[in-house]
């Protein structure tokens, strides 16, 4: 099981392989390489695609990261700004100071 420190050491494993922003109130990566050059990706699916893990769905990319059901809620709602109350704003908090955005 991957806990939310080690997603974010691996999180900040993939600022070279992705140019990471803030669209609106999403933080979204941009592939600098590969077949999905220019496609976007969450952190979850970037952190999966970037362990070599291939591409999918942000579930498909939790099963295969070992991240729990709370956990990737967590990391979606934190990515998507869902909320601004508790853990979410917290772990967005430290996913933009991972990826400085």
């Amino acid at each position: 099981m991957m806990t939310e420190t080690q997603f974010l050491m691996a999180l900040n494993k993939t600022t070279t392989a992705y140019t990471w922003t803030v669209e609106g109130k999403k933080i979204v990566g941009t592939a600098k390489n590969g077949k999905t050059r220019g496609k976007k990706f969450n952190p979850l699916t970037a952190v999966c695609r970037s362990s070599g893990l291939g591409n999918g769905t942000t579930t498909q990319a939790a099963k295969k990261l070992g991240v729990t059901t709370s956990l990737k809620d967590s990391i979606v709602g934190a990515t998507t700004a869902s909320s601004n109350r508790g853990n979410y704003q917290v772990l967005r908090g430290k996913i933009r100071q991972v990826l400085e955005v």
